[in-house]
């Protein structure tokens, strides 16, 4: 919050007494429509909208009033001075209004023009931090001098018409209820939201709300019970592992009966889960308080005993890790999980949504309120990840809309070592949300009441609207950024302040005391109690074996240990296939299509039909068809995926005459699963985690994100690392998300050319991730395939082609899809392949001079320039699957040429790119084995270079061209 609000806010107020008359000249015109009315003055009256037909009542007086004058608009004019001013409707269109004799109607304008900003300021002078280093200073435009208001006029009776549930009040009465309401230990900003109806509910909701802040003995008793959990075991950790990071929640606790009360609430509005993501900072509270994983287990985590059943399993730090339980409130069951996440802080965010949006999915809720995401969010955290606000950008978007979240920072009003000032440019972290309209609820941590009741506000607002919201809880972190870390080295006096500083359980044990609804004695009795259970689950942690739950539920039949890379049948039945291409590229009149896609169906059609030259395009979606009718969902999500980058896949067609939309793989029969394809908007980070996530929940669904091009993954580098590439070796959740990688050189330049293949290849181990560079439609279609008909889950990374989409050489025939066909992770030559013809014949196998191994588009370029040198002493080799390598297959294959062959690896990256250090290894080991004369594999492309490729074309063709030369030399 800013230290100098009235400073902040001289330049931009302007309801003071010297101005009044003025905006009085202002709204004139407004009523009047006057075009001579600055825009900025017409934009302020309309946005009044709260009290349109308030104010309207109040100039007309109450119906019970005495005789009412009937005045002209012209004559207001020139016999009033000061009426009428302010916060008046663009609802009041009428040219005639009522002023009632007997009262001052400018009294009653002043004083909704002052309640209204303290509904949008008075958040500025609430008592919201606990520690009190930021005065709230007595904001000036809040004064009731500054809207006309003499100390005489303080007891002066004034005509409300319903503002603020009042019919007549006076200023005293006026500001009591106003600070009560806005300037106490919850802070409001909803005046931002454009929605009249959501502004009018948040408004009424605080403001008429009987049980404001009204908690039973029960419900009081319930919130100390769940800070002494909070508390109690946060001391109880410090004191037992002295220095270990645990990333305590000490002066937050009133997260914890806040999430309680959200969960509560969901569970009575038939919630059936919610979705939990946070960082680090008091998460093991939340594992232990909220979703009630047990203290011994926690325990036995931080003694170091913990372990699975599987010794292949890298696992990770206690506070990383994720849980799920089943929580039962008046009755009513929720499921409660807390996804796994690394220290990359708000990642876990779009991951989180995903698997919301997967379990809507699952649970056929199309009105979104059976499942609901929080997120919990640092305050440095919130407002300086960009992912945060991509969060937002995609919170109302159709293909990633999960019906809002609720979103709660812990505010500790520091973000490490740094500063508030250091670490935004906005008065609260919680700015950002105001990008979507999302209400904000500030909470001072030390009021867990207050924090409760801003919970209560929130979850209603949520499901209501189904829109984000957010609540600020302001707190303060009591130790270091770790345990073992000293704050007083940059934030002398602010712990010099939290180090006198009574704790939460202390400040509202004292209350409950003082309200006589416990005694000292039986407060500290259940802190006793509490700490006595602590120390019965320590003792036992030793020897205590976890139950591994992973691969439960919908993932129970997928096997956690790794398979084997042929199992699963990819093939499918011809006939089938037919059936498939014949609705999907079928066109009518009805549809009204542009006449270039007519042309495009039919050709693909044709292809289908007469079994050859089936493009990749084709392919894919006879992959995804073939998957639908199977019984598998298919979920494409990329930016401009509908259409293709290379305006190649066409899956939703457009009328050309009303716009409308035509999903061809929605429309193949009666039974299939659904086929979505998203458009997404222009983020790489946010979108590809909300992917992972939703493979996470969703096996069954065949799930990809596809890049524009490969280049841009590289903006989602933290997903791809530290979830999708290691997720299953820390956490044991497995992912069958497939990225498509638009790959290949082409003179497109440095940023159109590589997805940075080596970076993936780098990070393969303990066969965590699946990459290929396939050559032909049919190995495409299979690997699809086999990502959901084999019975374990693994990521897939494809480089997919850009201008192999139209090469002549990269079709299949219908054969190739059938049941006796499947993928294959090494591609024969063309002139060697018995299914291939009008190609150049090659010498025989012990006569072959240079044995070429490739991947991808590379290989077309050797093939056409062997074809033109007709070089009949060279073979290639294209290897499909780069990792799992497969090497057994390689030595089958290369066997034949051990003796007199010479072995090359060919690349079009620059030698510090692409494959090349990557199956290095595996090459040699595969020569090694067949006991090859020539015994080294020798590399040809491009040199090393810090850019992926040139700019220049000629440059470009010129190193292709270097390329072809080496080889066929």
């Amino acid at each position: 919050m800013s230290s100098s609000k009235n400073l902040e806010y001289e330049k931009t107020s302007f309801l003071n007494k010297s101005n009044s008359a003025f905006i009085e000249q202002m709204y004139l015109k407004f009523i009047n429509k006057d075009t001579d009315l600055p825009d900025s003055w017409k934009d302020y009256f309309e946005g009044i909208g709260d009290e349109l037909n308030t104010i309207a009542n109040e100039i007309k007086g109450p119906s019970w009033g005495p005789k009412k004058n009937k005045v002209n608009i012209d004559e207001l004019q020139k016999k009033i001075d000061r009426e009428d001013v302010d916060s008046i409707s663009n609802n009041l269109s009428i040219k005639t209004i009522h002023v009632n004799s007997s009262r001052s109607n400018e009294d009653s304008i002043k004083a909704v023009s002052m309640i209204r900003s303290y509904r949008q300021r008075g958040h500025l002078i609430a008592k919201l931090d606990p520690l009190e280093l930021i005065k709230s200073d007595y904001l000036d435009e809040l004064h009731p001098e500054s809207f006309g208001f003499k100390k005489e006029d303080y007891d002066k009776n004034i005509y409300l018409g319903g503002v603020i549930n009042r019919e007549n009040s006076n200023i005293r009465e006026i500001l009591g209820f106003l600070k009560k309401t806005y300037c106490g230990p919850v802070g409001y900003e909803y005046m931002h939201i454009s929605n009249p109806t959501e502004r009018k509910w948040f408004r009424d909701r605080i403001e008429k709300s009987k049980d404001n802040m009204n908690f039973t003995k029960n419900g009081k008793e319930a919130i100390l019970n769940k800070l002494i959990q909070a508390e109690g075991f946060e001391k109880f950790l410090h004191t037992k592992y002295v220095g270990t990071k645990r990333f305590g929640l000490d002066g937050g606790e009133s997260l914890i009966p806040a999430l309680e009360q959200i969960i509560k609430i969901s569970g009575q509005a038939q919630v059936l889960e919610v979705k939990i993501g946070m960082s680090h900072r008091g998460r093991l509270n939340v594992l232990a308080n909220v979703l009630q994983k047990s203290y011994k287990r926690i325990f036995n985590e931080f003694a170091g005993e913990f372990g699975t059943s599987t010794d292949d399993i890298a696992d990770d730090v206690k506070y990383h890790l994720g849980a799920s339980s089943n929580r039962e409130f008046d009755g009513n069951s929720v499921h409660v999980s807390l996804t796994d996440n690394p220290s990359h802080l708000e990642a876990v965010n779009p991951v989180v949504l995903g698997q919301t949006r997967a379990k809507q999915f699952f649970h056929k809720d199309k009105e979104r309120n059976k499942v609901i995401p929080i997120l919990i969010h640092g305050d440095a955290a919130f407002a300086g990840q960009g992912v945060v606000a991509e969060c937002f950008a995609m919170s109302g978007l159709p293909g990633h809309n999960t019906g809002g979240t609720i979103h709660i920072i812990v505010n500790n009003q520091i973000g490490f070592t740094t500063s508030p000032r250091f670490a935004r440019s906005s008065p609260y972290p919680s700015d950002v949300a105001k990008m979507v309209d999302a209400p904000i609820i500030h909470a001072n941590g030390d009021d867990p009441e207050a924090v409760v009741y801003a919970a209560r506000i929130a979850t209603e607002f949520r499901l209501k609207f189904n829109r984000d919201v957010v609540v600020d809880l302001i707190c303060y972190r009591r130790f270091g950024h770790n345990e073992g870390d000293e704050p007083s080295f940059t934030q002398p006096l602010m712990y010099e302040k939290i180090r006198s500083h009574p704790s939460t359980i202390k400040v509202y044990g004292k209350k409950l005391v003082d309200e006589n609804i416990i005694s000292n004695e039986n407060l500290d009795n259940s802190i006793k109690t509490f700490k006595n259970l602590l120390d019965e689950q320590f003792k036992s942690a030793k020897d205590y074996k976890p139950k591994i739950a992973w691969f439960e539920g919908t993932w129970s039949a997928y096997k956690p240990e790794k398979g084997k890379d042929k199992r699963g049948v990819t093939g499918a039945d011809t006939n089938k296939l037919l059936k498939i291409s014949e609705k999907i590229n079928s066109s009518s009149d009805e549809l009204n299509l542009h006449k270039t896609i007519v042309k495009i169906l039919n050709n693909r059609k044709e292809a289908v039909k007469n079994g050859l030259n089936i493009d990749w395009s084709t392919a894919e979606a006879l992959a995804f068809g073939s998957l639908l009718e199977e019984g598998y969902p298919v979920r494409l999500v990329g930016q401009d995926s509908g259409r293709g980058t290379f305006s190649q896949r066409h899956s939703v067609l457009r009328n050309q005459k009303d716009n409308s939309r035509y999903v061809p793989l929605n429309n193949i029969s009666s039974n299939q699963k659904q086929f979505e394809v998203v458009d997404s908007f222009l983020s790489e980070l946010a979108v590809l985690g909300f992917e992972y996530g939703y493979s996470l929940v969703e096996p069954n669904t065949l799930t990809l994100w596809e890049a524009q091009f490969g280049d841009f993954a590289n903006g989602a580098q933290v997903v791809i690392d530290q979830f999708i590439a290691s997720g299953e070796r820390k956490w044991r959740r497995a992912s069958g998300l497939v990225m498509l990688l638009p790959h290949g050189y082409e003179g497109q330049g440095p940023e159109h050319s590589s997805a940075r293949l080596e970076r993936f290849l780098q990070m393969c181990s303990n066969d965590n991730m699946q990459v290929m560079n396939c050559t032909t439609p049919a190995n495409y279609f299979h690997a699809l395939r086999r990502q959901m008909l084999r019975d374990f889950r693994k990521p897939l990374i494809m480089m997919t082609p850009k201008s192999l989409l139209r090469n002549k050489y990269c079709v299949s025939k219908i054969e190739d899809f059938n049941k006796k066909n499947s993928f294959h992770r090494i591609l024969w030559d063309h002139a060697i392949d018995p299914k291939s013809k009008g190609f150049i014949k090659l010498k025989e196998s012990s006569n072959i001079k240079k044995v070429i191994l490739c991947s991808g588009k590379v290989y077309f370029d050797l093939l056409e320039a062997r074809e033109k040198l007709k070089k009949d002493g060279v073979v290639l080799f294209r290897i499909e699957q780069l990792y799992p390598f497969p090497a057994k297959t390689l030595v089958k294959e290369l066997k034949p040429y051990a003796k007199n062959s010479k072995f090359f690896w060919c690349q079009e990256e620059p030698k510090n790119m692409g494959a090349w250090f990557s199956v290095r290894d595996y090459i040699q080991w595969t020569l090694d084995t067949i006991k090859a004369n020539n015994k080294e594999i020798s590399y040809i492309g491009r040199s090393p270079d810090a850019s992926p490729a040139t700019g220049y074309a000629k440059r470009h063709i010129s190193q292709q061209q270097e390329i072809i030369s080496k080889v066929f030399e």
